[in-house]
């Protein structure tokens, strides 16, 4: 059975020694026999995940109590997989325990398997409710079928249809209980085993004894159960008789989460679920006789159409070929367009041909969305190991860009931070220092470009470094500012330091406890991007800053915005005021360096003036 079964198998002796391992393991992570002996094992769990799976498998030998866990396991190809161990105790007579036995599960894809494995047991559910509610003379036929292709359970219907009886037939393969049909079941059968798809089919089924004939549409769908394929479900229902075809749809088809629509063999639409109405937003009505394409699936999910020659649809319709997508778009009534996942099959009549179309699909908005949200948080990840590297193999670097003054006063420099790749690239700070204060990395980079800025000054250079809000809440930073400054000599009036002031909002407390010390140890405080926020005055009025830099919205076209002038003007009025100076960023021309200069302002930086660059 170990070596049967799609899991990996281990066992271990009564102290939790490995002792054996099925080939499953060969298969899925390289791992032989000899790797498991002992702990052996554990080299191929991440080794973030290592100390945390030996404890707790210590801690079920030492209890005997069953053992559940899930850690990171490397595959053949070099990638990690979540698993999910679980382990039993085999005991003697007495109780003692003498063996235990366990598996490691494949749990990746928990989530998607999941899903299916969902979908599966509701079909399994509604079906065995069907078949209770329904007199054996009803019109539905149900069975279930083994992975082996033997007949588990049949209701009076399906044994009818066929000529099965329980005592013959429970129990035989479906080719030696009905040799006669199965060349008609066994293509079916396989595709639900092999691809695990939902085969939906129209039979003819001739009854010798009256010589009539019945039209059945019959559902192939797999059953799984905890994620594994278990067999087939079969639900047929007779549709000779337009009112049994009615009855079929709106107990089984209208029940489905899914949506489900059929096309004709010319692509217009026959049928449409519930589900399928409440997703697209239209009626059964609006849309019977209407060509699919044309309506709702004619463009991609950025909006761009594609001709009907493109769609897979049609491979289905002309080709007889089963047809899966997890990434198309339908368009909704209202215009919205859809993201969604489906299969497509060929409904075909008796003699093989494709008569039409029946696809069933789901909306995967949410699917989507937390897709990117997980491929979001897998690059902030990324960046973290890049930013530590940046940092370990000095490839932060600053840049410098002049602060000219207008009203007077010696010249500055902002020194501006940038990472650069293994590969020579340069990166701008947006790229990675919002996810390094996200990740409390942001600390090592800040004393870092703190302590550059103080052996720049040291030179005799005015320069400006930029704080972030975490680095002052969350670390003792003036003992390291005094400590620079001491060891290099610097003055501590060529230095100032730039907080934004929506950093200063986040922790007003701890704001306020660092720009008073740093106002005691000489140096300034600027109070960046000045006009965006919601500056209260009492603190402008309190707090000891130097400067008030402008934000570059309000510098930005200043020669055409008259709204823009009133805005500088206010802000140099506020801080003469305050006996404090402004900064202009974003300088770009000639004509907004003389309007600046006009309203008063002290000093002005941006590309006109200069351009950021290397610190020499």
């Amino acid at each position: 059975m170990a070596e049967a079964i799609p899991h990996i198998v281990w066992m271990a002796d009564s102290s939790g020694a490995g002792d054996y391992l099925n080939s499953r393991a060969l298969e899925l992570t390289g791992l032989t026999p000899e790797d498991l002996i002992g702990s052996g094992w554990l080299h191929a769990v991440h080794p973030a995940d290592r100390e945390l799976a030996e404890s707790q498998w210590a801690a079920a030998v030492a209890s005997g109590q069953p053992y559940l866990a899930e850690y990171r396991v490397q595959d053949r190809n070099g990638r990690y997989r979540r698993m999910q161990a679980r382990a039993l105790t085999i005991r003697a007579a007495t109780g003692q325990v003498i063996r235990w036995i366990g598996t490691w599960t494949d749990v990746e894809n928990d989530r998607l398997v999941g899903d299916q494995s969902e979908i599966s047991r509701r079909h399994a559910s509604e079906a065995l409710a069907l078949v209770d509610a329904f007199e054996a003379s009803a019109p539905l036929a149900f069975g279930f079928i083994d992975t082996e292709f033997r007949l588990v359970r049949f209701n009076d219907t399906l044994a009818r249809l066929n000529g099965l009886t329980s005592e013959r037939d429970l129990g035989r393969t479906v080719a030696d209980a009905i040799p006669e049909l199965w060349p008609v079941f066994e293509p079916h059968y396989r595709t639900v085993i092999e691809n695990g798809d939902e085969v939906n089919v129209v039979h003819s089924i001739r009854h010798d004894a009256d010589g009539g004939e019945t039209v059945w549409f019959t559902t192939y769908f797999p059953v799984r159960v905890e994620g594994e394929l278990a067999g087939i479900g079969v639900i047929g229902v007779d549709i000779t008789q337009t009112k049994q075809s009615e009855r079929f749809r709106s107990v089984v088809l209208d029940t489905m989460a899914e949506g489900l629509y059929a096309l004709d063999a010319s692509g217009r639409i026959t049928f449409l679920n519930g589900s399928a109405a409440r997703i697209l937003g239209w009626t059964e009505d609006e849309l019977r006789g209407q060509l699919a394409h044309q309506t709702f699936h004619h463009q991609h999910g950025d909006g761009t159409p594609y001709p009907q020659e493109d769609c897979s649809l049609l491979t289905v319709r002309t080709e007889g070929r089963v047809a899966r997508s997890a990434d198309d778009s339908f368009t909704h009534k209202n215009g919205k367009i859809i993201p969604v996942a489906y299969s497509a099959s060929p409904l075909r009549n008796e003699s093989g041909d494709v008569d039409g179309v029946v696809v069933v699909f789901r909306d995967t908005t949410a699917e989507t969305a937390d897709r990117v949200r997980a491929q979001r948080e897998l690059n902030s990840l990324s960046w973290l190991g890049r930013i530590r590297d940046a940092l370990d193999e000095d490839r932060m670097v600053l840049y410098s860009q002049p602060i000219i003054p207008l009203t007077g006063g010696p010249p500055s420099e902002e020194l501006l931070l940038r990472l650069v790749t293994p590969f020579g690239k340069v990166v701008q700070p947006g790229s990675f220092l919002p996810i390094a204060e996200r990740y409390g990395l942001v600390a090592d980079i800040d004393q870092w470009v703190i302590t550059k800025a103080i052996e720049r000054a040291a030179t005799g250079r005015r320069v400006e470094a930029n704080i972030s809000a975490w680095t002052i809440a969350n670390t003792d930073l003036l003992p390291l500012i005094e400590r620079v400054i001491r060891e290099t000599g610097a003055d501590p009036s060529l230095l100032v330091f730039e907080l934004t002031e929506t950093a200063f909002m986040q922790d007003l407390g701890a704001g306020r406890t660092f720009a008073h010390g740093l106002h005691e140890l000489g140096c300034g405080l600027a109070l960046d991007d000045f006009g965006t926020g919601y500056a209260s005055f009492t603190y402008l009025k309190t707090l000891p800053f130097s400067y008030l830099k402008i934000d570059i919205e309000f510098v930005r076209d200043l020669a055409n915005s008259a709204a823009n002038r009133h805005v500088v003007d206010a802000i140099v009025s506020l801080a003469k005021g305050f006996g404090q100076q402004t900064i202009a960023e974003g300088v770009e021309d000639q004509d907004t360096l003389d309007i600046l200069k006009e309203h008063g302002v002290d000093y002005a930086q941006g590309f006109h003036l200069g351009a950021p660059a290397p610190m020499s």
